[in-house]
């Protein structure tokens, strides 16, 4: 006989009735959406990146529920995987109050990787088109500027890139074959000893020749390693399985950095385009002259704020590290985009300002344009106007202070790839736009009553 207080492994789950307040924010956002609009650009995403649709379909609405869910709340997988089981207007945002599935923490990710920063944007877009359709958000008025995206990573130095390297080698090396047999052995040989010359120059080597002493060091001892590899991979380019192909990428990204490391410890100065993280390659250092951090680490932003406080991002092609003056000629033309038209006032800070950019502007049809000038130069609007357009202007510090801060973490996201850092950048602007929605629709029925 079984023992009577013996638990079942599969024991039933308790049903309790519940009711919701009109005015939750998660019940709010879930009555404001078009989520039939979500579903089709979700589905149209999802076709453009299977070849072939085969198996059971994702449960879009359950899914994207999910994605808002950690955008207005910023949860983290786990976090909205325990949320949807457990808190009732999560699961009322999912559409899950009459159904026994809920999603876990893998499926919520695949979903999210399935939608990429292109999806996430898509989202973003259509809540600012249905913002603007309720008349909450202004297309008419643009105001743009740049911000940094953190990476999560630790911070870039020469020693600790070149120790790291060796690091990711020996681990990569375990999984290959006869073709790695001499680099194994060379890796072997130095593994401690570069950990012994990473200890030395962090606890002993007192003073700027001793660090570059030691650097150089462990410098000649890397590229070893190197040459060792060069010689796998002139011999065969390509090699079937994962960890070679991630020993190829190591093998390619130290092939740059380097004479870039080699630069720094001779002249003292750092090398152009320097490459800061062996796994995101594509990282670079954007030099910002603020107190305290002169130098982020991470990708270059351009942030639009619309009438209304409504806001979109945008990243140059490839994510590169471009000028202002650049950001300032996208910013018009994503918000074109978007909305179909040329806003009527548009401002942004003096890094953006050229007699190019003020002629660009004019041939779009901007009729005030509101670009700090530089130097001696005169504004482009009159007195008037710019008492409009500065403190508009100076709102967008504001956003990007909101998105930045621990509720919707633009900034060092648990990311691990560059991509991946967009999407994260995209859900946090998601995020600020949904909950800004909420409340102008809130403060919309206030006055009705």
């Amino acid at each position: 006989m079984a023992n009577y207080k013996q638990m079942s492994l599969l024991s039933p789950g308790k049903i309790a009735e519940v009711h919701l307040r009109e005015d939750h924010e998660l019940v709010q956002i879930t009555e404001l959406l078009d989520w039939d609009e979500l579903i089709l650009m979700a589905m149209n995403c999802r076709s453009a990146k299977v070849k072939k649709e085969t198996g059971p379909q994702p449960r879009y609405r359950e899914l994207l529920g999910a994605v808002v869910l950690m955008s207005v709340k910023g949860f983290d997988y786990r976090q909205a995987e325990d949320m949807i089981a457990h808190y009732v207007p999560a699961r009322y945002l999912c559409d899950l109050m009459d159904s026994t599935w809920q999603p876990d923490h893998v499926t919520i990710f695949d979903f999210t990787t399935m939608l990429g920063p292109e999806g996430m944007d898509s989202i973003n877009q259509v809540v600012l088109k249905h913002a603007q359709s309720l008349g909450f958000l202004d297309p008419s008025e643009l105001m743009s500027d740049t911000t940094a995206q953190e990476a999560k990573i630790p911070y870039p130095t020469e020693v600790g890139l070149m120790s790291g390297f060796v690091d990711r080698v020996k681990k990569q090396l375990k999984n290959t074959g006869k073709a790695f047999s001499k680099v194994k052995t060379k890796v072997k040989e130095v593994v401690k000893k570069v950990k012994g010359l990473v200890r030395s120059y962090h606890l002993f080597s007192k003073g700027k020749e001793a660090k570059q002493k030691t650097s150089k060091k462990i410098y000649h001892t890397v590229e070893a390693i190197q040459k060792e590899l060069d010689q796998v991979f002139k011999e065969f380019q390509s090699r079937g399985s994962k960890s070679s192909a991630e020993l190829q990428r190591l093998w390619e990204v130290m092939g740059v950095l380097l004479p870039q490391i080699k630069h720094f410890i001779e002249t003292g100065f750092v090398a152009n385009k320097k490459i800061i993280h062996l796994k995101m390659s594509e990282l670079y250092s954007i030099v910002r002259g603020k107190a305290g951090k002169k130098t982020e680490f991470g990708i270059k932003w351009g942030i639009n704020r619309m009438g209304g406080g409504f806001v979109s991002g945008f990243l140059m092609e490839s994510c590169k590290h471009a000028s202002d003056i650049k950001f300032c000629q996208q910013a018009v033309l994503e918000h074109i985009k978007t909305f179909g038209e040329v806003p009527e006032t548009y401002g942004f800070d003096r890094g953006g300002y050229s007699k190019g950019n003020i002629k660009k502007m004019k041939k779009l049809g901007i009729k005030h344009i509101g670009i700090a000038p530089k130097g001696k130069a005169d504004w482009e609007i009159s007195k008037t106007k710019q008492k409009v357009v500065k403190p508009a202007r100076a709102q967008v510090e504001g956003v990007i202070g909101t998105i930045k801060s621990n509720k919707y973490k633009f900034n060092k996201p648990g990311a691990r790839s560059i991509t991946a850092m967009e999407s994260c950048g995209h859900r946090s602007i998601l995020g600020s736009n949904l909950t800004k929605l909420m409340k102008e629709n809130q403060n919309l029925l206030l006055q009705s009553i």
